[in-house]
């Protein structure tokens, strides 16, 4: 095939055995330029084909992990392909893989928009991505198939910083009036407890202690291998806890059924589907009460987190009822909210409230 080293620069040749392999130059040539497609391809036969590919890499990070999840598996083989890294970095061995590949990847993410929303990808998307590849080039180093992670001081974009939609209570208020009774209970409980979706649709009556007023969180659905919802762990080793609440929001769930039934059912007796919920209970809801911005479902546990806070509750006991990983986790969202005790700013105010005085007026004191 023809192509150019050098933009305008003379056209010149490459052999190759097969058009798939052809195809797959003339990409590269097209991603990092004529003289830098060459170069890499001239290493590659210096060196043959020792180190394996980025999918290969992450079959064995897979596998080296005997705590991950089939869903958190079958979510990393996905993000490889709609991610572009494979098909921009998958076709040569992870040795080869160098910061200019990485940099431009960023590039390209930026300006691809998603195939699912067709709107540019967001920088949070992209620095998830990033992380999985940095941890898959980690990885490599660790084997040795790599000298090094060209993935670090790469930079990427800033993330967006987006301001929590805080529910009032009255705003909760006319969210549950507008609610169907079927599912009413469901949102007051997000809203008491601030549990996640995943925690509370996977409640059964055995987690229910009606005579202490308790919830015990033991597991929560998860994505499996193909992102079907399968019941697992919680989140995290903290998400495993007990939470407080009062009799009345336990009188709410309704009238006990079986030790291994779940609490929350849709009409078919089966577990509540986000999704089909959103759309048809909470959405239509949210339009009843007319509030804008429009709150997700997850905002309950912002309210309930909140509400807690500007009740003075102690951050560590909100980061524990909310099961996060560690209380930084709990500062970093929610600690704008903590009221100060000491009001330094009044203090240091009410110091200066003399120079306010009328002129001459401190002078003369």
């Amino acid at each position: 095939m023809q192509f150019r080293l050098t933009k305008g620069g003379a056209p010149t040749t490459e052999t190759f055995e097969t058009a798939h392999e052809a195809g797959a130059f003339a990409q590269l040539v097209d991603r990092i330029g004529g003289a830098a497609a060459r170069a890499k391809r001239i290493a590659l036969e210096r060196s043959g084909p020792t180190a394996p590919t980025l999918s290969e890499v992450l079959e064995d990070y897979i596998t080296a992990a005997p705590d991950l999840t089939p869903g958190s598996a079958g979510e990393y083989r996905r993000i490889l392909r709609r991610s572009l890294l494979e098909e921009r970095l998958g076709a040569f061995p992870v040795s080869m893989i160098d910061r200019v590949d990485v940099e431009q990847w960023v590039q390209a993410r930026m300006l691809t928009p998603s195939a699912k929303t067709k709107k540019a990808v967001s920088p949070k998307t992209i620095r998830n991505e990033h992380g999985l590849l940095s941890s898959l080039m980690k990885h490599s180093v660790d084997r040795s198939w790599a000298t090094s992670n060209p993935c670090e001081k790469v930079r990427l974009p800033e993330s967006e910083e987006h301001e929590l939609t805080l529910l009032t209570t009255q705003q909760l208020g006319r969210i549950l009036d507008a609610t169907s009774k079927r599912y009413r209970p469901l949102v007051l409980l997000l809203a008491a407890t601030g549990m996640r979706w995943g925690e509370a649709t996977a409640l059964t009556w055995r987690d229910i202690d009606s005579a202490g007023a308790r919830i015990t969180v033991r597991q929560a659905w998860k994505h499996d291998e193909d992102a079907g919802r399968v019941l697992g762990r919680p989140k995290t080793r903290r998400s495993y806890r007990v939470i407080e609440t009062t009799p009345k929001i336990i009188a709410s769930l309704g009238t006990p059924g079986k030790v291994e039934q779940l609490v929350f059912r849709n009409r078919d007796g089966r577990n509540v589907q986000h999704h089909t919920f959103h759309e048809y209970h909470w959405s239509r809801a949210v339009t009843a009460a007319k509030l804008d911005p429009r709150p997700r479902v997850h905002d309950l546990r912002y309210y309930a987190a909140s509400h807690m806070i500007a009740s003075g509750a102690d951050l560590f006991e909100v980061s524990r009822a909310l099961g996060h990983k560690s209380l930084k986790t709990t500062t970093d969202v929610y600690g704008h909210l903590v009221p100060t005790r000491t009001r330094p700013t009044i203090t240091h105010a009410k110091e200066l409230e003399t120079l306010m005085q009328s002129p001459g007026a401190t002078k003369a004191a």
